[in-house]
């Protein structure tokens, strides 16, 4: 009874999460029947959340391989931002510079006019003394005309650096209105790479945001996988349980030992024809990892899954993770099970002999792709298949 109600607790709880809800269940106990639909219904919400987990981890991977794929235009304008940051300084420098210069010949030519402004102010307001000194201080005619060309020298100098500093200060002042024009441009296309850039930073934000909601997505999806496989196995347990009450322990055939008949005859019997063993592996459905319980032989879809031995059908229907499952009680408490068929082709309690068919080959219940999920069970419980069939486990 203790078993029964956790087994409601984990219906309840994967209720919960589930799309579509399981009908009341309720403490009492349960037929063979019920327990099946309700398996079974279990069942159909565990696939439909395991499609919606791969649905998720896919569009996960893709927003992934976007983000990835989306380094290489983001360093390229993180370069090109970078590149257009430099030249701004670079111009700002260089009209700093220019500035500068400019505010230094301004001052020079400034100096330079006072100067020359007041020489020519001196002599004009002097002029008639000048040269009436001129004339009486020279000791003669060639002397007074040196004199003069001295002070003629000192015009000409004062006005050619006058006419020098101005030319210098208007080369300045248009290197400094050509400099403010480039770093204008400098400055609109630094504003165009980091535009560039804040929308890139934008886009993998928001795929960002996306990994993240597929990822709460998969955790979910991966809760009630769980949660659904808890209460599956609780279920599958009860019906095992009925089913054992209402199986005879005995059959007509009782096995004395051998090799086992290989269970998928358009597959070779070797270890290269199994694709996963009995093993330890991660989860071929969802995250985590499980112990598989038997060999996986992939064959056609259709293909047919013969007896390992002679013996009497014990069960023949829907399995939870097994989906349509065949066990085959050969005696002594020997049991094999055929899990994901298709359909089919022998009924429980019927008897079966060697390499009789009995379903053909699928992919129903908990599986990614057609084979024949062989379990050999010894008194109920699962063990290696490789003594049994003399093909040698693998490891994966």
């Amino acid at each position: 009874m203790k078993k029964h109600i956790k087994y409601i607790a984990a219906l309840a709880v994967m209720a919960s999460l589930a799309v579509t809800s399981l009908p009341h269940i309720e403490a009492e106990a349960k037929t063979l029947t019920e327990l099946q639909n309700e398996r079974d219904q279990l069942s159909k919400q565990t696939k439909e959340a395991q499609q919606k987990l791969k649905e998720a981890q896919q569009k996960q991977a893709n927003v992934e391989a976007e983000i990835t794929a989306m380094d290489d235009v983001i360093n390229a304008a993180q370069k090109e931002l970078d590149s257009a940051q430099a030249d701004l300084d670079d111009v700002t420098a260089r009209l700093e510079a220019s500035q500068k210069a400019l505010e230094e010949a301004n001052i020079k030519r400034e100096q330079q006019f006072v100067t020359f402004s007041g020489r020519m102010r001196f002599f004009y307001e002097n002029s008639q003394l000048s040269y009436l000194d001129i004339l009486l201080q020279s000791e003669g005619f060639s002397d007074m005309l040196r004199r003069l060309q001295y002070i003629d020298d000192i015009m000409s100098y004062d006005q050619n650096l006058l006419t020098e500093l101005t030319a210098t200060q208007n080369e300045i002042k248009t290197r400094t209105e050509e400099i403010k024009v480039e770093k204008e441009q400098s400055e609109y296309l630094l504003g165009v790479a980091q535009e560039k850039m804040d929308s890139l930073d934008a886009i993998v934000a928001e795929k960002r945001r996306l990994v993240e909601s597929y990822a709460q997505d998969e955790a979910k999806y991966n809760q009630l996988i769980s949660s659904n496989e808890k209460a599956s196995q609780e279920a599958q347990a009860m019906i095992n349980k009925i089913l054992a009450e209402q199986t005879p322990s005995t059959t007509s055939y009782v096995y004395t030992g051998g090799q086992l008949n290989w269970p998928v005859p358009s597959r070779s019997a070797s270890s290269s024809s199994l694709s996963s063993g009995y093993v330890s592996r991660n989860r071929p459905i969802g995250r985590g990892s499980e112990f598989h319980t038997g060999y996986d032989i992939p064959a056609s879809y259709g293909s047919a899954v013969v007896a390992a031995e002679a013996g009497t059908v014990i069960y023949a229907g829907w399995m939870s993770g097994y989906g349509n499952t065949i066990m085959i009680n050969h005696g002594n408490g020997l049991v094999t099970l055929y899990g994901h068929n298709s359909s089919l082709t022998v009924s429980k309690g019927d008897t079966v002999s060697r390499g009789q068919q009995v379903a053909k080959i699928g992919s129903t219940g908990n599986s990614t792709g057609n084979h024949c999920h062989f379990e050999v069970r010894v008194n109920g419980s699962h063990t290696n298949p490789e003594p049994y069939l003399g093909v040698p486990n693998i490891g994966y």
